[in-house]
């Protein structure tokens, strides 16, 4: 076990040999690692606050949302939901970030989610009003609106996991999932009118987060209301068919399940 170098530890980011931990309580902070072969190694002088002001277990409206790398991992990336703000630090050559971050103003309300096109365009959920935008992230940290945010018509998006031209996005409010594709441009568009990949069930309550598997043939939905996960077929076109369900699992009310993966 290795402690994170901060308060309540909810996400991790990683490029090449580093990881990077972000504590989403009290100040907020990012701190980084050497992943080797006897494990993760703190990397020295690579801590940097957020400067927030949460309690040691954040509320979940005022805690950061998303740490991640850029493609290539020359920046990394920080949303914070109740600032509105996308804060992207410069990486240095010898693994720590830039003193200081870049404060970019999230063009939707309550940055969550944070994920990248395969050109490197990144895109970020954002939760107020159900929405993605996208950007391009210079060199100095700053960001370019390249599309402003599109609304889905649901309620709460939160994660965002992308399938080749095609993204999928839960919406905890209303424990659906919305399906988006990118046209040649990079031009995001909603692969359907109403903005629902996959309608909610009674066994799919409360999603609260997405697993892709590596070879890109399966989406995996976790719903923490229910104790759940659903496994669907992912389409060539993008569409969703459910295989499985996973019951049983300790709803979040119960054990604060939160977060999946998939191999």
């Amino acid at each position: 076990m290795v402690r994170s170098g901060g308060d309540f530890p909810s996400s991790i980011a990683v490029s090449g040999n580093l990881a990077y931990v972000m504590n989403a309580g009290g100040a907020g902070s990012v701190q980084g690692f050497r992943i080797t072969a006897n494990g993760l190694k703190p990397l020295g002088g690579s801590y940097r606050s957020l400067g927030l002001k949460n309690d040691k277990v954040p509320l979940f409206s005022s805690s950061p949302g998303q740490v991640a790398f850029t493609p290539g991992g020359r920046e990394l990336v920080v949303t914070t939901k109740s600032a509105n703000t996308i804060e992207v630090f410069p990486m240095r050559r010898d693994g720590r970030p830039a003193h200081r971050a870049k404060v970019n103003h999230s063009a939707g309300g309550v940055p969550f989610a944070i994920t990248f096109d395969k050109t490197g365009r990144m895109l970020v959920a954002e939760a107020e009003k159900s929405t993605v935008s996208t950007y391009k992230v210079l060199a100095d940290g700053r960001l370019k609106v390249l599309q402003k945010p599109l609304a889905n018509g649901q309620n709460t998006l939160c994660w965002l996991e992308r399938v080749g031209d095609f993204f999928y996005g839960g919406n905890t409010g209303n424990s659906t999932v919305t399906g988006y594709r990118t046209d040649r441009h990079g031009r995001l568009a909603l692969t359907n009118e109403v903005g629902i990949a996959t309608p909610p069930s009674a066994m799919s309550q409360g999603v609260i987060d997405l697993a892709v598997t590596q070879d890109e043939k399966f989406l995996y939905v976790q719903n923490g209301t229910s104790g759940t996960v659903d496994g669907f077929r992912i389409g060539r076109n993008g569409s969703l068919t459910k295989v499985t369900t996973a019951t049983g699992l300790p709803p979040f009310a119960e054990s604060g399940m939160e977060g999946i993966a998939a191999v």
